[in-house]
């Protein structure tokens, strides 16, 4: 069974963004986490998020990051998809700021779902048509919207 990245996204998961570097962009996004209810606790989850960080840079180029963590008292994997047209400093691989920011959270005990998810994103990531629609989004439909056949 393959996952489905447009059942992991709604309108409401989409948020785009007015920060200023990646600290405060995983803060938001993962307050958006919490206020609908994907974590419990944003703390811990930032927490494990800028963990993550410190061992490698997430920024994976053609302006896009992957923050990602996995815990223990998450249920289900979520997606919560940010984007600041000015661009964030990610220290990404290209060295190019960061536009789109797909912040994944999951369940500690399911790698190979986990693993499917970050595939079918890179897939939709070297499509260069569908790269530029989401980097060039201006709401949260159109958005949302690029997923549907995902």
């Amino acid at each position: 069974m393959t996952v489905e990245i447009k059942k992991l996204l709604s309108k409401e998961n989409v948020v785009f963004l007015n920060t200023q570097d990646m600290e405060s962009t995983i803060e938001v996004l993962s307050e958006k986490a919490e206020e609908i209810g994907c974590i419990s606790s944003k703390d811990e989850f930032k927490e494990a998020i800028l963990e993550r960080e410190g061992l490698v840079s997430t920024g994976i180029g053609f302006g896009i990051a992957m923050p990602h963590a996995k815990l223990e008292n998450i249920s289900e994997f979520f997606m919560i998809i940010g984007i600041n047209k000015k661009g964030i400093d990610w220290d990404a691989i290209d060295r190019k700021p960061v536009v789109a920011v797909f912040l994944i959270g999951g369940p500690s005990n399911q790698q190979k779902k986990y693993l499917q998810i970050i595939a079918k994103l890179m897939l939709l990531i070297k499509n260069s048509e569908r790269r530029e629609k989401l980097l060039n989004a201006k709401e949260e439909k159109e958005i949302v919207e690029i997923f549907q056949d995902f």
